[in-house]
């Protein structure tokens, strides 16, 4: 069967199978939508997380280079076997403020 313009008809359920398809495919669309803004969401967190991370870690290095020069200096003015007894005198002179 053809119909005016030389085109087949369509059977009524061929119609509604195509209904049914381009529902799919759209409700399909939308899914894929929301994984793909899912996924850019997770992306910056992690993005964040990341940069945070690097800050944090930069941020021990440098404490850590700073403890080291502390014990440093320590060393040049205490004698070895009295640092702990000297930390000790100054944190305990230290609470009582």
């Amino acid at each position: 069967m053809t119909g005016l313009n030389n085109q087949p008809t369509l059977a009524p359920q061929d119609k509604e199978l195509i209904r049914f398809l381009r529902t799919e495919i759209t409700s399909l669309k939308s899914q894929l939508k929301k994984k793909d803004d899912w996924v850019a969401t997770q992306d910056v967190m992690l993005k964040q997380i990341a940069e945070s991370h690097s800050a944090e870690a930069g941020a021990y290095e440098d404490l850590e280079g700073k403890l080291e020069d502390v014990i440093d200096t320590l060393r040049k003015r205490v004698p070895h076997g009295d640092i702990l007894d000297f930390l000790k005198i100054n944190d305990s002179q230290m609470r009582q403020y």
